[in-house]
């Protein structure tokens, strides 16, 4: 089974597109082809050979088969079988195989990573709005950020609130209806209109996220020790967006920073330089987003370990094909490994 997977991911990408009538070049960019991505500039690459591809917009990627099961939307068997027939080979070891529970979840995976452009209504901004008008800053979040060094004029700047207790959501259900805030990601998954519970913790550091001075995304940061999951929270199966991504539309900025996560851009910009955080080292940038930055200067500031370097330099060269040229800044002497331990080391700017 092994040796038939070999032999068909040896096919290249561009011949197995012809089997699905669509058209791919033997390598480089081409537009996406796969279903639920309206791809307006090229963002498909063909490369390694020709035998693997990526799209760097609805951020799939893979060989052969998995071009047919994103393409056709079935489980890693089925697509294998079809490909096979289709260039004459078959095994009776799996092609009459069912698929798994497992092998369904692997394609629901890769064609559905969270919520896209193409599957998600637009941002709710009047409910987000009016969660964080009601969700103040309070002395346990301030006196965390303060001891983070970040100055009470960066907190009000990027409008830094707390989550209040569950009378907020049952505000929120109450004035805007179940069904909306469910659709804005803002209850957990198990949630019904009879019994429903905030994703975010009470108590949790809210972070807006603005487009366009308006309030596309919230993500929350616990503060408590006590707290079940990881510390950083986000809006039940809403597409993660850029934090402070106006930056990147902004004509009098003509400096801007790269950073993983939404205190490292506070800190950046408390040392003098704007700058716009991924969520998450392997959060991937769109074509428009990079566009944006073409005559800017760019500094990388991912943090300064293993995981951050590696996704540095593939950014790097990420933004080199669309004539973006980025500076990753060394690691400095003081052993800091993101910017807001460079700015808590005594650092005064970049």
């Amino acid at each position: 089974m092994r040796e038939d997977t070999r032999e068909l991911n040896a096919l290249g990408v561009h011949e197995v597109g012809s089997l699905l009538g669509i058209k791919l070049p033997p390598k480089g960019m081409a537009r996406c082809p796969l279903p639920g991505h309206d791809d307006s500039t090229p963002s498909f690459e063909v490369r390694n050979e020709g035998r693997h591809w990526r799209c760097y917009g609805c951020d799939r990627n893979g060989g052969a088969i998995d071009l047919v099961m994103a393409y056709q939307g079935v489980p890693f068997l089925e697509a294998k079988n079809w490909l096979a027939k289709k260039i004459g080979i078959s095994s009776s070891r799996w092609s009459s195989m069912p698929s798994t529970h497992k092998q369904q979840s692997r394609i629901s995976t890769q064609s559905s990573p969270v919520a896209t452009d193409a599957t998600e209504s637009v941002p709710d901004h009047e409910l987000y709005g009016e969660l964080s008008a009601r969700a103040p800053l309070l002395k346990s979040g301030t006196d965390y950020l303060l001891g983070r060094c970040l100055s009470a004029e960066i907190l009000a700047r990027f409008a830094i609130g707390q989550m209040p207790n569950i009378s907020l959501i049952q505000d929120l259900v109450f004035n805007f209806g179940f069904a909306r805030v469910q659709e804005c990601g803002l209850l957990t998954k198990r949630s019904t209109p009879t019994s429903y519970w905030p994703i975010f913790p009470e108590g949790s550091l809210l972070f807006p996220y603005f487009e366009a001075d308006k309030i596309a995304y919230i993500q929350a940061r616990t503060i408590l020790n006590n707290e079940h999951g990881g510390r950083w929270r986000n809006l039940n199966n809403r597409r993660r967006r850029l934090y402070n991504a106006d930056v990147l539309t902004d004509p009098a900025i003509r400096r801007v920073a790269i950073c993983e996560g939404a205190i490292d851009v506070l800190s950046a910009t408390q040392l003098g330089c704007e700058a716009f955080g991924l969520i998450g080292v392997s959060a991937k940038l769109s074509n428009s987003e990079i566009m944006s930055l073409r005559f800017k200067q760019v500094d990388i500031l991912l943090d300064w370990d293993q995981p951050g370097e590696i996704r540095a330099s593939h950014l790097r060269k990420e933004l080199a094909k669309f004539g973006v040229a980025a500076t990753r800044k060394s690691a400095p002497r003081d052993g800091s490994k993101d910017v807001n331990d460079f700015l808590r080391n005594g650092n005064a700017k970049i």
